[in-house]
């Protein structure tokens, strides 16, 4: 690939796939066809072959579609690309597909036209499409593959257009006013100047030398051109050895010319599949990829709001579920309550089980705490062996007995370190959403005054506080 493409992600575009050793090795059996049959042909290019009337309208149909497809192609990936280098070729290949065509509509006798001065200008297309395509491949050589900005490339590809636009109707022009040397005499095929026997050969060899030079075959697109151009050579020395219609050079020069047509076509459609097949896979390694990110991100985001230790929300995760349901009961009036736990005389278990069986303890009261709520309900540590629950929807009653019941939660069995049985209990203090509430700070301050007035009357039991300041017990004797 051209050094201008190295420093950027490659674009899916025809033009840019890079030609492997199979893609070579099949151009070499083409050009060695072209050249074969060139060569076994032009012994006999000469001898006169039988009309056959349906063929000239037949194959100029196939040269002329196939001419059209391929500048279709070529144009759209241009476009896509942003490659100016391919409208120079997408023009060629049209102003080509006209020239044919002109050629086949002018020949004597193909479509009932009379002979004589149409016959001229149909040879006379015939040469002058030849000639344009050398120098659309020479053109296309030439042109610097390094891309546009999408303003200059349109610059670009409008001036290109116009030139080739030009260059056929000023070859169509010239070829009908009847200025230029007849092309057909006494049944000669070619009588022309010096000038033009050598002009056509010399401008093809420059193409192919321009093509090997600067493009080296090093994409598929590339490597094809160049044997469609080696197949256009063959095609114009089967036709200056035939020296006449329907000669047997004739015929091999017009059935060359077509396979050389279709080569670039074929060459574009395998591009095309290729670019199709890797942006399928593309599109399947991305979906794998953004399935992996959502799960990693969903495993940040799992991380970034569980506490390490208890498994459960983190502070600012709690909080923040805290912060939601202060907003609903704002907007909506949806009662909520929260409770703050804390462990009693955790001190004392960290001096006799060492601060291992602390954590192992704080892990065990986490799991007892989140098994004795709902799902709907959010618990978290706060800090320290503190934990926070948020009732959503839940007050009076229903929230005193949530508070007692993680209070019996606690209780109800002895934890276990290292094969010793630790009782452990918690003081929970409670209290609902209130008009007058500011903000979180308040709910929780108040929340936990309740904490302790549970651990100044006993600890083991539940405190419930509102917003006056009313101090509710729920002892768990």
């Amino acid at each position: 690939m051209d050094e201008a493409w190295q420093d950027r992600e490659p674009v899916l575009t025809v033009g840019r796939v890079a030609a492997t050793p199979a893609v070579w090795l099949a151009a070499i059996i083409v050009v060695s066809l072209f050249v074969g049959a060139t060569l076994l042909c032009a012994p006999r290019a000469a001898v006169t072959a039988p009309i056959l009337p349906g063929f000239l309208p037949a194959l100029a149909s196939l040269t002329v579609l196939a001419d059209i497809l391929t500048a279709y192609l070529l144009w759209g990936q241009a476009r896509a690309g942003e490659e100016p280098a391919l409208v120079v070729l997408a023009a060629t290949y049209a102003g080509t597909a006209v020239l044919v065509a002109v050629n086949a509509w002018l020949f004597p006798a193909t479509f009932l036209v009379s002979a004589g001065h149409a016959g001229e200008t149909a040879a006379w297309a015939w040469i002058f499409s030849h000639v344009l395509f050398a120098l659309g491949a020479a053109s296309y050589g030439l042109y610097p593959t390094s891309r546009r900005a999408p303003r200059a490339f349109m610059s670009s590809a409008r001036r290109i257009v116009s030139v080739m636009v030009l260059l056929v109707v000023g070859a169509i022009v010239l070829a009908h006013s009847g200025h230029l040397p007849p092309l057909l005499g006494h049944g000669a095929f070619f009588r022309l100047p010096r000038l033009v026997l050598g002009l056509m050969p010399l401008v093809m060899a420059i193409a192919v030398a321009v093509l090997i030079a600067r493009r080296r075959m090093r994409t598929v697109l590339d490597t094809w051109l160049l044997v469609a151009m080696v197949g256009m050579w063959c095609d114009a020395g089967l036709m200056r050895w035939g020296r006449g219609r329907f000669t047997l050079g004739w015929y091999g020069a017009h059935g060359v010319s077509l396979a050389a047509s279709l080569t670039v076509l074929a060459a574009c459609l395998f591009e095309v599949n290729w670019l199709y097949r890797r942006l399928v896979l593309r599109e399947a390694r991305m979906n794998t990829t953004n399935a992996s990110l959502r799960a990693a991100n969903n495993e940040l985001a799992t991380i970034a709001e569980r506490d390490e230790l208890t498994g459960l929300l983190n502070r600012r995760a709690v909080l923040g579920r805290l912060a939601e349901s202060l907003a609903a009961w704002r907007q909506g009036g949806l009662a909520f309550s929260i409770l703050m736990v804390d462990l009693d005389h955790f001190k004392v278990i960290n001096d006799e089980a060492g601060h291992l069986g602390g954590d192992e303890v704080l892990a065990q009261v986490a799991r007892r705490l989140r098994a004795a709520v709902r799902a709907s309900d959010a618990v978290g540590r706060y800090g320290g062996e503190e934990f926070i629950v948020v009732l959503p929807g839940t007050s009076g009653d229903g929230a005193r007995k949530a508070g007692l019941k993680l209070v019996e939660a606690v209780r109800s069995a002895p934890f276990c370190y290292a094969g010793r049985a630790m009782p452990v209990t918690v003081s929970v203090g409670g209290t609902c959403a209130d008009e007058g509430d500011e903000g979180l700070d308040t709910l929780i301050a108040r929340a936990d005054r309740a904490l302790y007035v549970a651990k100044r009357d006993g600890r083991d039991r539940q405190a419930w506080m509102d917003a006056s300041g009313a101090e509710d017990m729920c002892a768990c004797g």
